[in-house]
C-alpha cells in the first residue's frame, strides 16, 4: 500500500513537472526592454511664495498665491523588468510662461531630475495604459533685469518634488511609438543664492521658499530595444 501511494505521487509529480518547466522557462525567456522617451511637455500650476526678512526689530514677511504655466521638454529613460513593470531615470527642461504685459526684462529655466517607476494596467502588442509614481531634485533660476537702472537680479532656488501619472503607449512600427501622459506634479523650492549685479547678497537675514503644484502632461515618442 505505501509503495503504491508512493507510486501515484511521482505519477502526478512527472505530469505536473513539464507545466512548471514550461512556465519557468517561458519566464526565465521573457525579453527585457529599455525605451527612451521625448517630447513636448505643459503645465499648469498653482504657487505660493513666500519671502521673509529678519531684522532687529523682528521678521518681515510677505507671500503671494498665483497661478504659473510651463513648457519643457521630458526625457525619459526606462528598463522594464517584465511587459508590467519598468523603472528608470526622468528629466525635464524647460521655463515658466510669463504675462506678455510684464515679461519684459524677465527670463527663467528650470531642470528636473529623478527616478521613477511605473506599472502597466494593461499590456497588450499594440497598446500599453501604465501608472507611475516619482521623485525628484529640481533648480530654478529666476532672471530680472531693472529697465532703468540696468540693475540685474538672479535669484536661484531649488528642492524636492514628487509627480503621480498615467500614459498610454501606442506602438506603431517596429520598437517606434507615440506616448501620451497626464500627472500631478509638485514642487518644494528654498531660495540658495540670491546675486544683484554679480555680488552675492548674505543670506542669513533672507529666507524665500516656493510651492508649485498642478496637471503637467506630454504628448511625445518613445523608442524600445
Amino acid at each position: 500500500m505505501y509503495l503504491h501511494k508512493n507510486s501515484q505521487i511521482m505519477k502526478k509529480l512527472l505530469l505536473i513537472l513539464p507545466l512548471v518547466l514550461n512556465l519557468y522557462l517561458a519566464e526565465a525567456q521573457s525579453e527585457k526592454e529599455f525605451q527612451i522617451r521625448a517630447g513636448l511637455g505643459w503645465a499648469v500650476y498653482g504657487t505660493e511664495s513666500e519671502f521673509t526678512f529678519k531684522t532687529g526689530i523682528g521678521n518681515f514677511t510677505t507671500s503671494e498665491t498665483d497661478g504659473a504655466a510651463t513648457v519643457h521638454l521630458p526625457l525619459e529613460l526606462r528598463y522594464g523588468f517584465n511587459e508590467h513593470i519598468n523603472a528608470g531615470l526622468d528629466f525635464k527642461f524647460g521655463s515658466y510662461l510669463y504675462d506678455p504685459d510684464s515679461s519684459d526684462g524677465k527670463s527663467n529655466r528650470f531642470v528636473v531630475a529623478g527616478i521613477a517607476g511605473e506599472y502597466a494596467f494593461i499590456a497588450r502588442e499594440k497598446i500599453r495604459w501604465y501608472g507611475g509614481i516619482g521623485i525628484n531634485g529640481c533648480s530654478l533660476v529666476l532672471e530680472e533685469t531693472d529697465e532703468l537702472t540696468d540693475s540685474k537680479t538672479i535669484l536661484t532656488y531649488s528642492g524636492g518634488g514628487f509627480r503621480l501619472n498615467t500614459g498610454l503607449m501606442v506602438f506603431l512600427i517596429g520598437g517606434f511609438g507615440l506616448n501620451f501622459n497626464l500627472g500631478y506634479d509638485a514642487h518644494n523650492f528654498t531660495l540658495r543664492n540670491y546675486e544683484v549685479n554679480g555680488t552675492e547678497i548674505d543670506l542669513d537675514n533672507i529666507e524665500a521658499t516656493l510651492r508649485v503644484a498642478g496637471v503637467d502632461g506630454t504628448i511625445g515618442a518613445f523608442f524600445r530595444f
